[in-house]
């Protein structure tokens, strides 16, 4: 099968109404594994090459001694004992950290990083893995739109006066220097394709609005169906879509509503899959079915107890699923 045949197969198995079988449950977990070392760039284990190797072999198969043989070499004990010091040395230059590093600081959120402070993205055009299409740096930079979030994160900026962090000191410093440039003077929320370094904040932002665990690691293989807005350093919304034009996940962080960046996302989306129909699955008291229905989405079935196996049960969102599409 084709990377994107393996892809396809897995999201049909994972989001089967059913209980898998044994062997259909084994195979999803095969692939899942598959999919993650890819994403690591590891090297997958290919059965056929391996035997084909053994049968090409002049070198005559021997049968395994009974003999036991301690588990763990001399050499193994050596490089264990050398990683068990080396985590014990990484421990102590940890505690004897006195300040929060930069890039992991509150300040980090305010004044962005000190070589590129407005926004986390490439600097310049990159190649999509899945189709080589050149992706641009910002989809969009908004200058207008001001949600009540960040008038907050302004504020504070103004308020702060004459910081006494070291690290306060720094990021002021590095936002006056990026001030002299004419475009730079303004704090703006970019939109920008899906890229590794937002990994981190888009899965927390995720298991945040729905459940945990989500992982869309996989979205990188296909950036340009997908959507992030920044402010800064901070994500504050995710969209997805699948190149089957499915939109599998659609969040915009709380205190960043009713800006107009949930609609953007979907408008982007959209843009991406002209000729196909767009569908997705909803909450059935999700308010975003309201932002649905105005871009044109029909609701095609009622599916009961569709996230089951997703929300816990102190979830506030119903289990039941409308599955909605959008014909074009």
């Amino acid at each position: 099968m084709s990377q994107h045949d393996e892809w396809q197969i897995y999201q049909t198995l994972d989001h089967a109404h059913k209980k898998l079988s044994n062997m259909a449950a084994r195979f999803r977990r095969k692939l899942a594994v598959r999919r993650l070392k890819r994403n690591v760039n590891l090297k997958l284990f290919d059965i056929d090459q391996y035997v084909g190797q053994q049968l090409r072999s002049k070198i005559s198969m021997q049968p395994m001694t009974k003999q036991k043989r301690s588990l763990i070499t001399p050499s193994e004990q050596l490089r264990s004992s050398e990683i068990i010091a080396a985590a014990a040395a990484a421990e102590a230059s940890i505690r004897q950290l006195k300040l929060t590093k930069y890039d992991h600081s509150f300040a980090s959120r305010l004044y962005g990083r000190q070589r590129h402070s407005h926004t986390l993205t490439s600097d310049e055009c990159w190649l999509s893995a899945w189709n080589g299409r050149k992706l641009r740096p910002y989809i969009r930079r908004d200058y207008e739109n001001k949600p009540a979030r960040m008038r907050l994160l302004e504020q504070i900026k103004e308020i702060n006066g004459k910081p006494s962090n070291r690290h306060l000191i720094n990021a002021r410093e590095a936002q006056q220097d990026d001030d002299e440039s004419s475009n730079n003077n303004k704090t703006s929320i970019d939109y920008v394709y899906f890229q590794r370094e937002h990994l981190e904040q888009v899965n927390q932002l995720l298991a945040r609005c729905f459940w945990d665990g989500v992982d869309v690691s996989e979205s990188l293989q296909f950036p340009e169906f997908s959507v992030v807005a920044l402010y800064k350093r901070c994500v504050i919304g995710c969209a997805f879509m699948t190149p089957e034009a499915y939109i599998t996940y659609f969040a915009v962080m709380a205190g960043w509503e009713r800006a107009g960046i949930g609609q953007f996302m979907l408008y982007h989306l959209f843009q991406t899959a002209l000729s196909k129909d767009v569908t997705l699955h909803v909450s059935a008291n999700n308010n975003a079915m309201i932002l649905y229905q105005k871009f044109g989405f029909k609701p095609e079935e009622f599916i009961v107890n569709f996230y089951d196996k997703y929300l816990p049960a102190e979830s506030s969102f119903s289990k039941n699923a409308f599955f909605l599409r959008l014909r074009r």
